[in-house]
């Protein structure tokens, strides 16, 4: 019952519930995805008895990995001997404390020095990127404002082309003045959609129609 407990509080509040303690035991905890074997799982019996290889260097690369490891180890040598001199030597020297605060004092105002010429220079090249990055951004604002600018413009014009256009259709729009004359107009004028045009470019009315002075124009338009 206890293998099927996925959580460990859970696992503790059911071992409570007995009431013997029970001894740890690592294989009633959940499962879990390691990387690498868990430390109370000994070797492998495949595994035991077996030797790993020698990794095989070449002789140029061990030369190249030689002479970088002396570099190293003669410049970490040279640097611990100079502040062992420069620290132990100098110091230790004089057992007067006051000429060793002396010492201590004019070491730190140096590096002091040292640290505000770097900060006078830190703070030219802030300045300047700072001064830099400014004016981009100045840029880059005035080349949106334009570029508003010209939308605006661009549906300005557009509005004004579709006023104009819905004021030039309105003429023939249906008004509360003039629906009754227009009801009296489609009464008596009957169309007739019925009517077709040849190879020839003419118009061959329908069956109800009746050829009139502007149908014959628009024959003849046609025609030309």
């Amino acid at each position: 019952m206890l293998r099927l407990v996925k959580n460990f509080n859970t696992l503790k509040l059911c071992t409570s519930c007995y009431s013997t303690a029970m001894p740890y035991n690592p294989a009633l905890l959940p499962d879990h995805k390691n990387h690498r074997k868990p430390r109370w799982i000994p070797t492998a019996k495949s595994k035991r008895f077996r030797i790993p290889p020698v990794p095989q260097i070449p002789d140029d690369e061990d030369q190249e990995l030689m002479r970088l490891f002396n570099n190293y180890r003669n410049n970490v040598r040279s640097i611990r001997k100079y502040l062992i001199n420069k620290y132990s030597d100098e110091y230790q020297t004089s057992t007067e404390s006051e000429e060793i605060l002396k010492h201590f004092k004019e070491d730190f105002l140096k590096c002091q020095a040292i640290n505000n010429e770097w900060n006078e220079k830190v703070k030219i090249a802030r300045e300047a990127r700072v001064k830099e990055e400014q004016e981009h951004d100045l840029r880059r604002a005035r080349q949106k404002i334009e570029e508003e600018v010209i939308k605006q413009e661009q549906m300005y014009e557009l509005t004004e082309e579709l006023v104009r256009k819905e004021k030039e259709a309105s003429v023939t729009f249906i008004t509360l003045e003039n629906i009754d004359a227009t009801i009296d107009k489609a009464l008596i004028e009957i169309v007739d959609y019925n009517f077709a045009i040849d190879v020839k470019g003419e118009k061959l009315l329908g069956r109800e129609s009746k050829p009139t002075k502007e149908l014959e124009k628009e024959v003849v338009n046609v025609k030309q």
